[in-house]
């Protein structure tokens, strides 16, 4: 006798990541170090220290206030929300899974980045866990 017993259901909070935070601005330090370090006109560099100024201005606030929910049901699949509604998502199996990072596509979906420090240790392994039993359901 087989039982027929839905396993429950994954869910996790993605909290911002300091890891990642702090790995934005080393690519970000890198580029405005390569903008100067170039045979370009100083006008030039300081133009393009300009640009990658202001798009660090814009897009380093997201890191910090980015936050998430994925869940997982066998009945629904991958559902997840930025704050609103939950909406059903597809996990591509170019997902790479890492001890550090999870490289997360999604289908229709921006990538995602989740790093081992967005969620507790428990929860990052259920996560590594989860996805790696129903990537071969695609």
């Amino acid at each position: 006798m087989t039982s027929n017993k839905e396993s429950s259901p994954f869910f996790a909070e993605i909290k911002p990541s300091k890891k990642l935070q702090r790995l934005v601005m080393l690519f970000y330090a890198l580029a405005l170090a390569a903008g100067f370090a170039n045979a370009l006109p100083l006008a030039v560099k300081l133009a393009v220290a300009a640009a990658i100024v202001l798009s660090f201005k814009f897009s380093y606030p997201k890191f910090q206030q980015d936050q998430r929910k994925l869940k997982y049901s066998e009945k629904r699949g991958w559902e997840l929300s930025d704050g609103g509604d939950y909406i059903q998502v597809e996990v591509l199996p170019s997902t790479v899974l890492t001890t550090v990072f999870i490289f997360l596509h999604l289908r229709h979906q921006p990538a995602m980045v989740i790093a081992n420090d967005s969620l507790s240790e428990s929860e990052y392994r259920q996560l590594l866990v989860k996805l790696k039993m129903t990537a071969t359901n695609h």
